[in-house]
């Protein structure tokens, strides 16, 4: 029975699809969490530039100001990089999912065309059987 041969492969097949979704799960939420991240720093300077304009500032002050600010804008920059980054290896995921899913529903289709064959091979040798069974009670 080539079928049964052939099942353990396919469930094989079908744990790595299973693994290879769940990878490609925790990548798109990874992006989901750095796009959160992203919009916290955007807010977070956009709430201290709020509070900036509202009280005057002395030069110690001001500069002090700046540099936390060109800080901030660099880890938003930093922010998009991770974002872009982690989109690149979603894509990937997805890519390796697609295509473990691909591999399991091809053995899965051989697996029923075999079991087809085996179907058929089984209702010849009944029937076969039968013919001869009827040829005896007749003579």
């Amino acid at each position: 029975m080539r079928s049964k041969r052939i099942q353990p492969i396919a469930k094989h097949a079908e744990q790595l699809q299973q693994q290879a979704v769940q990878i490609f799960v925790a990548a798109q939420q990874a992006v989901v969490d750095a796009q959160l991240q992203l919009e916290q720093l955007i807010g977070y300077r956009s709430e201290y530039n709020s509070n900036r304009v509202s009280s005057g500032l002395g030069a110690m002050q001001l500069k002090d100001y700046q540099l936390f600010l060109n800080k901030l804008n660099q880890s938003i920059e930093q922010a998009r990089t991770n974002i872009q980054n982690k989109k690149q290896v979603c894509e990937q995921q997805k890519l390796n999912w697609l295509k473990t899913r691909s591999r399991s529903k091809a053995l899965d289709a051989v697996i029923v065309k075999y079991q087809m064959q085996e179907a058929q091979i089984e209702a010849r040798i009944e029937q076969k059987e039968q013919d001869e069974f009827s040829s005896r009670i007749k003579r």
